[in-house]
């Protein structure tokens, strides 16, 4: 297939007319490549011509491999006015037909402004009805296919459905999503070490929920300087993602909008037209964006379990969710898949079967107590939340009786748990009104919060603001004083922030946030806790 004259010469204008059907077959009906079609013809039928003249004859015949933007949104439209009267569709372009599959692959690789269009096309055809009679371009064609045991078209949408816009959204998500697990995988983008630390995701998923809280103790103009230090951090995770990276910015917008809807929807804008500037239109995360952007923040909320579930169900198959890793950072997966059960981002049969994989690997009886131990705290945190107070207190207690009962090596690997147990406390004595109970646990969790973590953690910094909060309300003396010193520590925070890429603290674990970081469900949590109960007594 080279340039160089062949010995019979280079095919004449009528070897062209004779074999124009046989090429347009091998080319346009059978989708060979113009490689193959060259080499099919120059072996098989002694037809030699070179690649500039392929081109320039496939103009002339109006052969077009490629669909064009046009077309595809004007298939799309017609589709779906055809789909609301109940009609299935098979398309044709200047007579040739276009399969339902390769339709489906256009339409998820395709650039955010020509998706945008299509489902723009699509929306207009399901709330105007009226314009479906619209003359159509005359070269595109859709038919009602003929009867087959394995019909080409998909099952076609009922006509009662009002706005199937949304389920197309959540179905290209997938689609893009898939493709982009499979490519990372295949390439070995991910790489995982057998002693991984918390995925940076975490870290910064935690950066973001302890802003909140600065926020709710009212050190507002603090709660958004850090989060203006993790937006600025996106940009690094968003120039080398992890493998739970998309999943974290999902997590972020939905974290927010409990907060606040606004800034639910201020970050998904950000990350949108972050993600538009630094990355290419054809990248993976703009094509989801694109779709995501047409139902907003409703649209993320509706679709977060199908899409949490459907994204690790898909990793699951390329890599399998339990790499080779040491128990910390088995258990660090297990609680991963406890707050998704949780909050219902993950169904319980996909949490079953993933702790039960994760708990037969780990060689610690311990291990497996304190995740049972930790899904009975987030039982806690929600009891607080529903005001039952005695309950969420008794619960409590016996999470510390555990740690108790541990031998003394092991209690120091429990510190953490133990610390978030004294914020609950701290909690249910500051809503009962017991200021002297409160006040006690609330120095008892700012001593332990400054020995196991620091005096400038964030994790200290942030009892001092809890505290700060209630003793504005009891005594103005202590507040003054709990003012002060988190003025002092604020800046040493701040200042080593450059320093660390943003994070100052690793966070070495993703439950070290004491509260419930999204919605979570009683009946959820109830089920995680009994298959934990169930498993850690067999």
């Amino acid at each position: 297939m080279g340039n160089s004259r062949p010995s019979g010469g280079w095919a004449t204008t009528s070897d062209w007319a004779v074999h124009r059907p046989l090429i347009t077959a091998l080319y346009r009906d059978q989708n060979k490549t113009l490689k193959e079609t060259m080499r099919i013809m120059e072996e098989q039928y002694e037809f030699f011509a070179t690649l500039r003249m392929y081109k320039a004859r496939f103009q002339q015949w109006g052969i077009e491999k490629k669909i064009k933007a046009e077309d595809a949104v004007e298939i799309f439209r017609q589709q779906m006015a055809r789909a609301k009267d109940g009609k299935p569709s098979v398309a044709y372009i200047r007579g040739r037909k276009i399969s339902h599959d390769r339709l489906q692959r256009y339409r998820y690789r395709a650039a955010a402004m020509v998706s945008e269009q299509i489902i723009m096309a699509e929306r207009e055809m399901v709330h105007s009805p009226s314009k479906s009679s619209t003359t159509s371009s005359s070269h595109i064609v859709l038919r009602t296919p003929s009867p087959s045991p394995t019909p080409e078209s998909p099952p076609t949408l009922a006509p009662q459905i009002d706005d199937p816009t949304d389920f197309k959204v959540l179905q290209e998500c997938m689609l893009i999503l898939a493709d982009y697990i499979a490519g990372s995988v295949t390439s070995k983008a991910w790489q995982v070490a057998s002693t991984a630390p918390v995925p940076d995701a975490f870290t910064w998923a935690h950066y973001i929920a302890t802003s909140q809280g600065l926020i709710s103790h009212n050190r507002t103009q603090e709660g958004f300087v850090l989060l203006h230090v993790c937006y600025d951090q996106y940009k690094s995770h968003l120039a080398n993602p992890d493998p739970f990276f998309w999943l974290a910015t999902y997590k972020a917008a939905l974290l927010l909008a409990h907060s606040d809807p606004a800034l639910g929807e201020q970050f998904m804008q950000y990350a949108s037209n972050l993600t538009s500037i630094m990355l290419p239109s054809s990248h993976p995360f703009n094509q989801v964006w694109s779709r995501i952007n047409m139902t907003g923040l409703r649209g993320i909320q509706q679709h977060a379990a199908a899409i949490f579930e459907a994204y690790l169900n898909t990793f699951n198959q390329y890599s399998g969710l339990l790499p080779p890793m040491d128990e910390t950072s088995m258990i660090q997966m297990a609680f991963v898949f406890i707050q998704l059960q949780c909050s219902g981002m993950v169904s319980y049969a996909f949490t079953r079967d993933s702790l039960n994989a994760i708990l037969e690997h780990l060689s610690r009886s311990v291990s497996r107590q304190f995740l049972l131990q930790e899904a009975r705290f987030r039982m806690a945190c929600l009891l607080i939340e529903q005001d039952k107070l005695d309950e969420a207190h008794a619960t409590t207690d016996n999470i510390l009786t555990w740690i108790d009962s541990l031998l003394e090596s092991e209690r120091k690997e429990f510190d953490h748990l133990r610390c978030k147990c004294l914020w609950i406390i701290f909690d249910i004595e500051d809503k009962r009104g017991n200021v002297k109970e409160a006040t006690h646990a609330g120095y008892e969790l700012l001593f332990k919060c400054q020995s196991l973590y620091g005096p400038t953690h964030l994790q200290t910094l942030d009892a001092i603001s809890a505290l700060e909060s209630f003793h504005t309300r009891n005594n103005t003396a202590a507040a003054k004083k709990m003012t002060e010193q988190f003025d002092n520590l604020w800046p040493f925070f701040l200042s080593r922030a450059p320093e660390k890429a943003g994070f100052p603290h690793t966070i070495e674990q993703p439950w070290l946030h004491r509260c419930i970081e999204l919605r979570e469900d009683e009946r959820l949590i109830d089920q995680v806790v009994g298959l934990l109960e169930e498993i850690t007594i067999v």
